[in-house]
This record gives structure tokens, sequence and C-alpha cells, in this order.
């Protein structure tokens, strides 16, 4: 697996770096979303450069699960679900944001992974990401546990 993870490090300075734009939503949604990209930036600059290069749009969406998308014309987007919102952890706003721009470096580089795999990689670098977390909520580590065990092939 750390194969993998570094083969990954080759893939992140790709794009140029510009500011992300977030959607208004909710009682000061993007306000919580700003917070949470300003957490990664301090937390793990790497991750947040990647996140920065394949990332120009945050909006949000009811569904169960936050997710992301690139457009036709290249731009990548994340979908922070309401129900990560509600939540109310800037931890856990970071956390998506953390594993979708994996998912977006994926779509970015044209990599067809199977789906099982590519989740599997997005948890375990989300998993990087919150142990270097302060005060990280144990929810929210245990949920990424337990997400890589899921996705194990």
């Amino acid at each position: 697996m750390s194969k993998v993870l570094i083969f990954l490090l080759f893939l992140f300075p790709l794009y140029s770096y510009g500011q992300i734009k977030i959607d208004k939503a909710g009682d000061g949604w993007d306000l919580k979303i700003d917070s949470a990209l300003s957490l990664i930036k301090t937390v793990d600059l790497q991750k947040y450069e990647l996140l920065d290069s394949v990332c120009q749009e945050i909006s949000f969406w009811v569904s169960d699960f936050s997710s992301n998308e690139l457009s036709k014309e290249g731009i990548g987007r994340i979908y922070v679900a309401t129900g990560d919102v509600k939540l109310g952890s800037i931890n856990n706003l970071a956390v998506v944001l953390v594993h979708e721009s994996l998912h977006l470096l994926f779509l970015r580089k044209g990599l067809d992974l199977h789906p099982v795999l590519e989740e599997n990689l997005c948890y375990r670098y989300e998993l990087e990401f919150i142990k270097k977390l302060p005060n990280v909520e144990p929810w929210l580590e245990l949920h990424t546990l337990r997400q890589i065990q899921l996705t194990q092939q």
C-alpha cells in the first residue's frame, strides 16, 4: 500500500492554484467550509495544495454522502452532503474535503480504478490527515477505520 501512496505523491503537482469558490447555503455553511479549508491548510499543507489544485468550487447537496464531479469544462467541484454540515464538526468537513480531493485527482488524471480500491485509497489518505488533527473526535477516526476495513480487497 505504501507504494501506491508514493505513486500518488508524484501526481500532486499538476494544476495551477486558485481561489476555491464556496456556494452560499444554510446558516453560515460557507463559513464552516472556509474554516475547514483553513484547518486543512494549517494541519497539512500538502493536502491543502492538492485540494486547491483540483477543486474550484464547493457546493452543498441533499444526500447521504458527499461527492465530487469534474465538469466537461474541467471544473472540479466537491458536493458536501447536508448531513455532513449538520454534524457540526469542522474536523469532519475538513476530512470530507480531503477525501473528495483525492477522488478529483483520480478523475483529472483519467485513472480508472476499481471503485472499491479507489474508496480504500481515499479513506487511507483521509486517515493520514485525521492522525494529524489536534483534538479529533474519536468517532471520526473510528468511522474511517471501519471504511478502510469494508473496502479491503
